[in-house]
């Protein structure tokens, strides 16, 4: 673990201490022996940074932040949107267990402009989806979550979108699905389930 720029002029001050003191005569005029440093105890990985501990719990997506990156993600491909939004809540549930529950109702809206042809569009999602995951650690900043078994409970679309129009939910599946997860106590970033990348804030 890093430490803070504090911590370490602190360690540098007490380090020059010891070697001063060291070197410094006693009142007789002799050379006292320098003091042997105290072992230190083996340093501990952060608290709430890539362990299990840190994405257990109920999670709630912040849509502004995941509309401004589908914007610029369906720009990116040439899709010509105005007026973009999106609107709703996804909700993610992790247990100690294994256990991933996701409930997802979200609305994405804008007007397609193709010359003078303005066309309003706007498509809901409803969906409730299940999945087993494994936490794989792999440094102290974040680490890799594992989902497996996804399975759609129920899933609903209404609305219709022209095509090119594709800005999916955050999504968890595929075969062997790996996410990577960055997380403290009050946020966790997600990236791997798509093109976009899930930032939630814990609820």
């Amino acid at each position: 673990m890093t430490r803070s720029a504090a911590t370490t002029s602190l360690l540098l001050l007490a380090s020059t201490a010891l070697v001063l003191a060291g070197c410094t005569p006693d009142s007789s005029g002799e050379p006292q022996d320098p003091v042997a440093p105290e072992e230190s105890e083996p340093q501990q990985p952060a608290e709430g940074i890539g362990d299990t501990a840190c994405v257990v719990g109920t999670w709630q997506l912040v849509v502004p932040a995941y509309r401004i990156q589908a914007e610029e993600y369906l720009l990116g491909l040439g899709v010509p949107i105005t007026e973009f939004d999106m609107t709703g809540a996804q909700i993610l549930r992790i247990t100690q267990d294994g256990l991933l529950d996701v409930q997802t109702d979200l609305t994405t809206s804008g007007v397609i402009v193709a010359g003078d042809t303005s066309v309003p569009i706007s498509v809901t999602t409803v969906e409730s989806a299940s999945a087993e995951w494994g936490w794989d650690a792999t440094s102290p900043s974040g680490g890799f979550m594992e989902v497996a078994l996804w399975e759609v409970l129920e899933t609903n679309t209404s609305g219709a979108g022209p095509e090119g129009l594709d800005v999916p939910p955050p999504r968890f599946d595929g075969e062997n699905a790996t996410l990577l997860v960055d997380c403290d106590d009050e946020t966790m970033l997600l990236q791997g389930g798509g093109p976009l990348s899930a930032l939630f804030e814990r609820q």
